[in-house]
């Protein structure tokens, strides 16, 4: 691996593709920050207020007395400090130090209370029950501002989070239209779906628990810390040294957790394609009895998908665990010792200072509580983690796709195509299919192919299959390109065009027609989408389509249904040749389209034919040529094991070529008969 190329490729870079999605959405997600901070703030005010309660309830002085008496004990601090190290008995350089320490914490201890006698004082009540009752009421202020700046948070992070997976999915979609036939194969519609929902919605979740409970929890855990450093940062220091010690644990399950994450989102993936194969084909599966296969497949795939969630349900488990242990000891190794030094009225332990003065006991109840503060946010911080892996892995897998490049490659200076009119020649052209993951290389599917076609031309691609006919036709709109060989339109390498001028010439009707969930229109006019509808209802007409067309319940503007279903398999067929025609192409593929028709249908595609081949040259795709279209073919290609074995006309290649002699006996007398 080269240098970067971890960076660019790896973990780094996707994060940092990450941020790029979610940078428009900035302003917003720093207005979301400024809201967490605010519940930062507020929650360590709210669990703050239990030192003046504590001190109002069981202590016999009121908030303005015990206000008076710390800056006096401030104050009586700094003046018999100053005053010792003004003596000189301070001997050695440790207890001046010592000293020093003493005047500075009770320097900000007057500082702050001071500040508190000339600004808060005067605000609270003197009467104890109406300071309590004052602290609680600000407590209940302080919660509903509290849960109001999370709501906003929410809602300010939900709406990023929506929106840059949108983007994410958008770009997934793109890209994967953007690949070839071959490599789309490859992927399978399923695992493009499952990495179009169920991996981003990992992903939209680990940026939603980021956003909120990442950024929120530990500027809660961060204010409650901050606020025990004020009461002893010796304390909270021996405290804090131990939160590595949770980072550690956690990444390390954090990376079994993102690879027994990717094998879930795999296993998904192969749930869909069972679902898909099952019910697409579902006629298949009832008449040949194939439900316990099928129910067996998917009972495999079930399994795999609940062991790999249950690895993820453990490790998942492991983290909470282990960082709520990891949290409690953090609180037990901070309260300890100040219970000690209660206790005990002293502020060492074992000859170490761990505080300035002897705690109080208010002191020691205000600082145990801010340190079970931090419990809740590292409680919440463990659930998310495993969260935050499984949406990176997630991100792996969209990125990935994203990143796929086509096989077909356009021109870095692409030529301009004039309107196909003179000669399509397939030179010398061998292609074998492409391997994907490691599978083993495949035999060639065509070997040594050479054709001459004349502009105007209707030629007839016949053979078994498995010959090679569909696979030559396919490389003409550059599905798929050869191994070697060259392609020439006019005496020009199509290789030297962009594919969309390229296929913008060609019209294709193939063997399963597709047909859209929309209207009869759009799906005609999806041929040419620059059509208006005077184009749309002549191309109809050539088609034959437009009486059947006009006794739907609305015409043209009548929905079709998914795949088309709404129609029967004839008139499907003619709306895609009406979808061929107002693409008005230079070139026409007929790739086994009349293998789901009836005699009578065939026969009304070969009038639609006769008519429209003029000024084009038309290819035709089959395994056995029926007399209807004789009339109208000027050659009939031959192939067989992707090698061409004879070109030329039905007698002569009757009498010449025995295989296509075969193909007319399987297939060219029962449909005469028919």
């Amino acid at each position: 691996m080269r240098p970067g190329e971890w960076i660019q490729g790896g973990k780094m870079g996707n994060l940092s593709r990450l941020v790029k999605y979610l940078w428009p959405y900035r302003y917003s997600f720093g207005v979301s920050v400024g809201c967490a901070m605010a519940v930062a703030l507020l929650w360590c005010a709210n669990i703050s207020t239990v030192g003046p309660i504590v001190k109002v309830l069981f202590e016999s002085n009121s908030l303005q007395e015990y206000v008076d008496d710390q800056i006096a004990e401030a104050e009586a601090t700094i003046a018999t400090e100053s005053a010792f190290l003004d003596s000189g008995q301070a001997d050695t350089i440790a207890r001046q130090a010592r000293i020093q320490a003493r005047i500075s914490t009770a320097t900000g201890r007057l500082h702050t209370y001071s500040n508190l006698n000339r600004y808060i004082m005067p605000y609270v009540p003197r009467d104890k029950f109406n300071t309590v009752a004052m602290l609680v009421f600000a407590v209940l202020i302080g919660t509903i501002l509290k849960c109001g700046f999370m709501y906003a948070q929410e809602i300010l992070v939900g709406a990023v989070v929506n929106r840059t997976a949108n983007d994410i999915r958008r770009d997934c979609f793109r890209s994967a239209q953007k690949l070839d036939l071959q490599s789309v194969s490859s992927e399978g519609t399923p695992n493009l779906l499952s990495r179009m929902t169920n991996d981003i919605y990992q992903l939209m979740t680990a940026i939603s628990v980021f956003g909120t409970k990442v950024i929120r929890e530990p500027l809660k855990a961060a204010a409650c810390i901050g606020a025990a450093f004020f009461i002893n940062w010796r304390l909270t220091l021996v405290a804090v040294l131990l939160v590595p010690m949770i980072g550690v644990l956690v990444a390390r399950f954090g990376r079994l957790l993102k690879k027994a994450s990717h094998g879930a989102m795999e296993s998904i993936a192969m749930i869909y394609d069972c679902i898909s194969e099952t019910f697409d084909s579902f006629k298949i599966v009832q008449a040949f009895g194939g439900q316990r296969r099928q129910q067996k497949q998917f009972s495999t795939a079930n399994r795999d998908f609940y062991n790999h969630m249950m690895k993820c349900v453990r490790i998942n488990g492991l983290i909470r665990s282990t960082t709520e242990v990891m949290a409690i000891m953090i609180v037990v190794v901070a309260f300890t010792p100040g219970a000690y030094m209660v206790l005990r009225n002293t502020d060492t332990i074992l000859g170490v200072q761990l505080a300035a003065d002897a705690m109080s006991i208010t002191e020691l109840m205000t600082f145990y509580v801010l340190m079970a503060g931090t419990l809740d946010p590292i409680r919440k911080l463990s659930s998310v983690f495993g969260q935050i892996k499984q949406g990176m892995a997630g991100a792996d897998r969209a990125f990935e796709l994203i990143d796929r490049e086509s096989i077909i490659t356009e021109p870095e200076t692409a030529l301009s195509l004039n309107r196909h009119a003179e000669s399509i020649r397939f030179n010398d052209v061998c292609f074998r299919y492409a391997t994907f993951d490691g599978e083993e290389p495949r035999p060639e599917a065509l070997s040594n192919v050479t054709l001459d076609v004349r502009f105007d031309e209707v030629i007839a691609v016949v053979g078994t299959n498995g010959s090679g006919k569909s696979t030559l036709l396919n490389l003409l709109p550059r599905f798929m390109d050869p191994e070697s060989g060259q392609i020439l339109i006019d005496g020009t390498d199509i290789r030297k065009y962009r594919t969309a001028d390229l296929r913008s010439q060609i019209g294709l009707v193939s063997q399963e027609t597709m047909l859209f969930d929309d209207t009869v229109y759009e799906n005609i006019r999806y041929g040419n989408f620059n059509a208006d509808s005077r184009a749309i209802e002549e191309a109809a007409r050539k088609a034959h389509a437009w009486n059947f067309i006009q006794d739907l319940p609305e015409g043209l503007n009548t929905p079709v249904g998914p795949g088309g279903r709404k129609l029967s398999g004839g008139q499907r067929q003619r709306v895609a040749l009406a979808r061929a025609i107002v693409r008005d192409p230079a070139i026409l593929i007929l790739d086994e389209a009349t293998s789901a028709v009836d005699a009578e249908g065939e026969d009304l595609i070969h009038r639609v034919l006769k008519d429209f081949s003029q000024g084009r040259t038309v290819f035709i795709i089959t395994h056995a040529l029926s007399e209807t279209f004789l009339d109208m073919v000027d050659r009939i290609v031959v192939m067989d094991q992707g090698r061409i074995a004879a070109v030329g006309e039905h007698n002569e290649l009757l009498q010449s070529c025995p295989v296509y002699r075969r193909l007319s006996q399987a297939g060219l007398q029962p449909r005469a008969a028919a």
